[in-house]
């Protein structure tokens, strides 16, 4: 009787402990799948906005104009083309297309639908995402990574532009991915995952050339696990091969096609130049300081700091490599060129820090559920922070209609904005007037205006009565010789 007595006990004991586990992973499921639903709803709102949002605007109307014109001018993803300066064909050496390329698939599928060209980064941010969660919980298990993955959906950084017609959010999927898959190979050193790593970097650095600085990390570990025998291994020669060589052929490709120089060799002539003397310059620290505390929010700020505090060097070494090298993209790169979303990359690991933190709260249910409402309150925060990024300009909205109403798809029009997105929007190809770019092109409105019209211009389009670089000599001239069309305040003129 007391055997069985043992026995059953026993067996009862391994079932509890058994159904334990299993009680232990299913909330562990649920928690991950209400996270990343999370992450993927607040990126619903303003997803049918047009490119014209106050948050560069520029940039997301001549990413939509480049999908649009693959359906129209000749879907081939090496030929990407904007809608001016000057009559189509009007290619132009950017990034490898993919988020464009896939935009347009879905356009050509289903229509032509703001929603459809916003769902696309969002998906490769929620790809992103999934590789972010693998890594912190790699190294830091859950919650950590759940809170990481929610630290690095609400910043508001990535708020806005995650979910922008853009390539950022395709850049953070493959570049997060090869760091995630590297780790991997330098943990079991099999083949097949360094390869796939030397895909995403490839793919990375053909969305965003910054992302070159994750090498830099690589080396780094390469430096630890093998001092310089690394240089001894022809896998990793294969790595740089697989991860450069495509990259360097497109640039060349591009750059033989492009027939719009105004983008062409960009970092080559305005970046690297100046990016030695960022290092130097105090501004420099003190612009790029401002900026990743605006990008990951002032509320994660604490976090992120106690995460890097909380250091320990034999585990947490990895990370801060990482760390290292996009601080010195932000300095060399992000700092020099002065657009917000080159400031992008450094949300990723400041995310992992500040989920870092937060994982040290403990495991039990009512922490993660305190730290959880804490969390949303701080979205909601951040959010507001990012309120004016997705209001539409309704001027320009409003001119393109007009520019649509007394022009035909295939008219040239000149517009009087240094952005292109009155062209973009109108769907008609141009230039911009008075930029005083093009060598060939004359200065002074009617000099200007008899080449454009030769060239084949038909209508001139201010915005509001607006010309770029106008001292009022340019509106004159155009007042007093070509007819106008439509009302006081949204209006084009007929050149011929």
């Amino acid at each position: 009787m007391k055997k069985s007595s043992f026995n059953r006990s026993n067996r009862e004991g391994k079932f509890s402990d058994r159904d334990g586990a299993m009680n232990s992973k299913r909330w562990s499921l649920i928690v991950t799948i209400l996270v990343f639903l999370f992450v993927f709803a607040i990126r619903i709102p303003h997803i049918n906005n047009s490119p014209c949002e106050q948050g560069d605007f520029w940039r997301q109307s001549d990413t939509e104009s480049i999908a649009r014109n693959f359906i129209e001018d000749g879907f081939n993803i090496f030929y990407p083309q904007f809608n001016y300066d000057g009559e189509k064909p009007n290619y132009v050496q950017l990034e490898f297309q993919i988020t464009t390329f896939l935009i347009a698939l879905l356009y050509k599928a289903f229509g032509y639908k703001y929603y459809l060209a916003r769902l696309v980064p969002i998906a490769f941010f929620m790809g992103s995402s999934i590789y972010l969660y693998l890594i912190v919980k790699r190294y830091y298990g859950n919650p950590a990574a759940w809170y990481a993955v929610i630290a690095y959906a609400i910043m508001p950084m990535n708020i806005f532009y995650t979910r922008a017609i853009m390539p950022e959010s395709a850049a953070l999927f493959f570049f997060i991915g090869a760091f995630y898959y590297f780790i991997k190979w330098y943990d079991n050193e099999k083949l097949s995952t360094l390869f796939i790593s030397a895909l995403f970097t490839c793919l990375s650095i053909s969305q965003k050339t910054p992302t070159i600085f994750i090498g830099l990390a690589m080396i780094f570990l390469l430096i630890k696990k093998y001092r310089f025998r690394f240089l001894l291994k022809w896998e990793l020669w294969i790595f740089a091969l697989i991860s450069l060589l495509p990259n360097i052929i497109y640039i060349q490709w591009s750059r033989s096609i492009a027939e719009f120089d105004f983008v062409t060799n960009i970092g080559l002539f305005h970046i690297i130049p100046k990016s030695l003397k960022a290092f130097s310059n105090i501004e420099s620290y003190i612009f790029a300081g401002g900026e990743i505390v605006a990008a990951v929010s002032s509320g994660l700020i604490v976090l992120i700091i106690a995460g890097l505090i909380d250091v320990k060097w034999d585990h947490d070494y990895p990370i801060l490599f990482w760390a290292a090298a996009m601080l010195l993209e932000a300095m060399a790169i992000a700092a020099v060129i002065k657009l917000r979303y080159y400031f992008i990359f450094i949300t990723p690991i400041a995310a992992i820090w500040a989920g870092k933190s937060l994982g040290k709260l403990g495991n039990s249910k009512k922490c993660i559920f305190s730290v959880f409402i804490g969390l949303s309150i701080l979205t909601i925060w951040n959010f507001i922070d990012c309120k004016s990024f997705f209001e539409e300009k309704d001027n320009i909205l409003k001119q393109a209609e007009v520019i649509r109403m007394y022009t035909k798809e295939d008219d040239l029009v000149v517009i009087g904005t240094l952005e292109p997105t009155l062209l973009n929007q109108s769907r008609r190809s141009g230039w911009r007037a008075n930029i005083k770019y093009y060598k060939e092109i004359p200065i002074g409105a009617e000099k200007e205006l008899n080449y454009l019209i030769e060239k084949g211009a038909k209508y001139f389009s201010p915005l509001g009565g607006y010309i770029y670089g106008d001292d009022g000599s340019y509106r004159k001239y155009l007042d007093e010789n070509f007819e106008k069309l439509g009302d006081k305040d949204y209006f084009i003129y007929k050149l011929r």
